[in-house]
């Protein structure tokens, strides 16, 4: 089980046009770069490990998000990733270069997407204001080596994560009262900003105030060490009745119609091997899906995808389904026709992608993937399937050069090293494809000398 504080060794952005608050100058002395391999190299062991959420649909809902509430934030220094981190307990923290994780059970948790917005506001403020990197360039010099391994030993190891954050940021690891003082310093002022932040990506604000309601409602019935969040987020009175007032200063929004409770069902139905038949048609179909009964759920499925044939939630399920009964080529219309209204889209052309893989149409399908490699690089799904292609169609050097480059995103890179120098010594790759190798090879091997 992940123990991980809300970590605040966080990147720092430039300022929106109307803030006046700290921005990150030429004086920092920790580098965008470095920083960047920093959070890089922690989430690719937590990625190395299967603790982030790789499902597609549920990737690109909590990105969406994410970048939802960075639309207000100008001149933007650092590139953003969310992800989900495979863990049922209540927690969220942000890595070095903006990288910021939300708990599976902290997304449960919350109620609405206004809610889980607020967490994420909240991280980006604490981004946004500097906190923790300011005392990261004030405590010791240290090694991008020893940094990375107090950030990964706070995150996959357990211990004392209020403890280890406080040697981290500044060597006071004799004085836990100076740790808490510095998160209740901040909490206030990133609680502030997140609220304008919200509102400025018009969200309701009113998620704030919520979410704080709920955290300490589980404070009075279960054990505060048991939930990582409130240890190094305590929520107290004062604290709910400031965010409840500021959000009353604000205009109150109107309920909006989202899909963020498809979203929790569907995060459900990826981490859960018993889903109840009960709740919403959604989430019932899915757990007809979960038990083989196909010809159930398409009936609930059909009803959800006629009323609404535009929504990718029940789209993508019908579509499931229908390959499930052996109507692939409904399926297929399912998904060419949702291409039609969002051409592009990485979570459906993967769908169409692999659907034509499996009738066997290996050279479609290779378009498909060979286009989804241009437009999304980093996507380590693609390389999975890049690898079968290849090894279908009788092209090992390719193979290997997908293998290798699904082994580099996905956080193993001595794996990747390994594959190039099969590729280097195996004689049956053409020059251009040596070539890559040799150069993806240098660029590994001067990154592990970095580090």
């Amino acid at each position: 089980m992940l123990v991980a504080g809300w970590l605040a060794v966080l990147s720092p952005v430039a300022g929106s046009a109307n803030s006046a608050l700290p921005q990150l100058g030429d004086s920092s002395r920790i580098s965008i770069e470095r920083e960047t391999r920093l959070g890089e190299s922690v989430y690719n062991r937590l990625l190395a490990r299967g603790l982030i959420e790789t499902q597609p649909l549920l990737d690109r809902y909590i990105n969406d998000l994410g970048f939802r509430l960075l639309a207000g934030v100008n001149n933007r220094v650092r590139e953003y990733r969310f992800f989900i981190v495979r863990d049922d307990s209540v927690n969220a923290f942000a890595l070095p270069g903006g990288f910021i994780g939300i708990n599976r059970g902290l997304i449960l948790q919350a109620r609405t997407q206004h809610q889980l917005a607020s967490v994420m506001a909240h991280e980006i403020a604490h981004v946004h204001l500097r906190h923790g990197l300011d005392m990261m360039e004030r405590g010791q010099s240290l090694s991008n080596a020893a940094i990375m391994a107090m950030l990964a030993g706070l995150l996959l190891g357990g211990g004392d994560s209020q403890l280890g954050s406080a040697v981290l940021f500044g060597g006071v690891a004799g004085s836990r009262q100076a740790m808490v003082n510095f998160t209740r310093d901040n909490e206030y002022e990133a609680d502030r900003f997140a609220v304008e932040l919200m509102r400025n990506a018009g969200f309701d604000t009113r998620g704030v105030a919520e979410f704080f309601r709920i955290m300490a409602s589980l404070s009075g019935t279960s054990e505060l060490g048991s939930i990582e969040y409130l240890r190094t987020h305590p929520v107290n009175s004062s604290r709910v009745a400031e965010a409840a007032a500021r959000v009353q200063e604000l205009d109150p929004r109107e309920d909006q119609l989202d899909d963020y409770n498809l979203f929790r069902d569907f995060m459900r139905y990826t981490s859960s091997d018993h889903l109840p038949e009960q709740g919403s048609d959604y989430l019932r179909s899915l757990a007809l899906i979960r038990a083989a009964e196909h010809q159930r759920a398409n009936q609930l499925l059909e009803r959800l995808y006629r009323g609404d044939s535009e929504n990718i939630w029940y789209s993508i399920a019908y579509a499931e389904n229908l390959e499930q009964l052996n109507r692939v080529d409904e399926a297929e219309l399912v998904y060419r026709r949702l291409l039609d209204i969002f051409p592009g889209d990485y979570v459906l052309s993967i769908r169409l992608l692999r659907l034509l893989k499996l009738e066997g149409r290996y050279q479609s399908s290779l378009l498909l993937a060979r286009a989804l490699e241009n437009r999304f690089p980093d996507r380590p799904e693609i390389y999975f399937e890049l690898s079968d292609l290849y090894d279908s169609l009788d092209k090992p050097a390719l193979k290997r050069m997908a293998e290798a480059e699904y082994h580099r995103i996905n956080g193993n890179p001595q794996q990747a090293v390994r594959l190039y120098d099969q590729i280097l010594k195996s004689g049956n790759a053409d020059l251009a494809t040596e070539s890559e190798a040799r150069e993806k090879r240098l660029q590994l091997m001067e990154q592990f000398e970095a580090d």
